[in-house]
């Protein structure tokens, strides 16, 4: 088998997880869909840590990462959030709906076109997703306008230009000496 199989498989899990939200937000399984979006986020670290690990780093493994990206940090969310909050007014929540996973599209071409660096520009579509769909969960202290405002908020940080640090690589269980 191949080596640059294994992260590819993770990956696809990624995808899946994504996946599964879409399909359970849709029918209204809203607490099992952020579930699915936040396994799907450690899918996308185990990746990224099984590529490095096996010297299987690929332009491919790159591209079919965003792909999963997109679904599962981008879509997944919008959808998740426009269930949860803005079912009993639609159109209010559309334009941050429609945007949010716009600006990560946006992102992620921009990442896949930079070369490694120690830093992120704009804030990942993976930390932007995990954020807004945990939020989910405070609906009912924040309220639809706070979410609407979230969601913009997020969208711009992804598309910005502000550098996030990147923990790609770093060995964060390293005992300090």
């Amino acid at each position: 088998m191949k080596k640059t199989i294994i992260p590819s498989l993770i990956t696809i899990g990624n995808f899946v997880s994504g996946l599964s939200a879409l399909l359970l937000a849709f029918r209204g399984y809203l607490l099992l869909a952020i579930l699915c979006v936040l396994i799907g986020a450690i899918f996308d670290m185990l990746d990224g840590m099984a590529a490095r690990k096996l010297n299987a780093v690929t332009p491919f493994g790159k591209e079919l990462d965003s792909l999963a990206d997109i679904i599962t940090f981008g879509i997944a969310p919008a959808i998740i959030t426009y269930s949860v909050i803005f079912h009993d007014a639609p159109l209010m929540g559309l334009p941050s709906t429609l945007l949010f996973p716009v600006c990560g599209a946006l992102r992620l071409a921009r990442f896949n076109i930079q070369g490694e660096q120690e830093y992120f520009t704009g804030l990942p579509i993976t930390a932007a997703g995990t954020i807004l769909v945990i939020l989910n969960l405070l609906f009912d202290i924040l309220g639809k306008k706070m979410f609407i405002m979230i969601t913009l908020f997020l969208s711009y940080l992804m598309v910005s230009r502000i550098k996030v640090i990147s923990l790609k690589g770093k060995n964060l269980l390293k005992k300090v000496s």
